[in-house]
């Protein structure tokens, strides 16, 4: 049976963590409004990433999204009042009002995700029209009130700031950025990789240390393809680490500092690779062997 972190990674969202006991949690809880999840990290689109995933992870068919923009700066407009005009009609809708209405006309008959993402951007206002919202159900704009099902509707809310205290009362948080402090072990058999690879590993996980980040075994097997196909230089491995490693800081690996680190463990990859072959076993069968450009 898969686990819970693959189903993720099928969907987009590749991380070493298991996240499978906090989305249980959340799911779980006895709650009396909306079931809400705070979705926090310093990544960026990450969390926007695990959102989307974890929807269709779950097998929300629905998820609807929407980003909070900085309103627009008003422009001076010049009227010229035209008599024979007939009455305009009503104004439109705002976006934010257009997905609530969506999401809980749709949650009246169907299980669906709504993701607010940069929370931070919107007014104050918002954020208690929000909480009155995931408190209730209830989602009011002009003279129309709207009302989500509490079983069939998730909101994903997250913001660049701590969310409003009355919204993250109502909020199970979850962390999604990786903990670079305990990597997971990642072994030559895990990688598809034969035992006199573990000094090679060794020497990447030293790296890594020294950079600050610690890569999923699929970023580790694409590095790797590079070292076996494609890496003859330390430049050439540089490149290769910024091309397939997230959450790596460029300068931080062009820096003199770095050049040491890569100078003393390239040896030990350069011998690695003159005394193995390359290994197909890393990636599943059929996987695209790629073309030389």
């Amino acid at each position: 049976m898969e686990s819970f972190r693959q189903r993720l990674a099928e969907h987009g969202f590749v991380a070493n963590e298991d996240h499978e006991y906090p989305v249980q949690c959340f799911l779980s809880a006895r709650v009396d409004h909306l079931r809400c999840l705070n979705i926090e990290g310093t990544q960026g689109r990450r969390r926007t990433a695990f959102g989307h995933a974890l929807g269709h992870t779950l097998g929300y068919e629905h998820i609807l999204y929407h980003e909070y923009m900085p309103p627009p700066s008003p422009e001076p407009v010049r009227i010229i009042p035209d008599w024979n005009e007939e009455a305009t009609g009503e104004p439109p809708i705002d976006p934010v009002d257009r997905v609530l209405g969506e999401a809980c006309a749709l949650s009246e008959g169907e299980p669906a995700v709504l993701i607010l993402d940069r929370l931070h951007r919107a007014p104050f206002a918002e954020h208690l029209r929000l909480a009155e919202f995931i408190q209730h159900g209830l989602w009011h704009y002009g003279d129309v009130t709207l009302k989500a099902h509490h079983r069939n509707l998730l909101v994903f809310l997250i913001s660049d700031e701590p969310l409003y205290h009355t919204l993250q009362q109502m909020s199970f948080r979850i962390w999604v950025d990786p903990e670079v402090d305990e990597p997971p072990e990642i072994t030559p058999a895990a990688l598809g990789l034969p035992p006199q690879a573990g000094p090679m590993l060794k020497a990447l996980k030293e790296i890594f240390s020294d950079l600050g980040t610690a890569p999923t075994p699929l970023e580790y097997r694409r590095l790797i393809h590079d070292i076996h196909v494609n890496v003859n230089t330390l430049e050439d491995l540089r490149l290769s680490i910024f091309g397939w490693v997230e959450h790596v800081d460029r300068k931080h690996l062009m820096s003199a500092l770095m050049r040491r680190t890569l100078e003393r463990h390239m040896p030990v990859i350069e011998a690695y690779v003159s005394g193995t072959s390359h290994p197909t076993s890393a990636w599943p069968t059929g996987h695209d062997q790629g073309a030389t450009p």
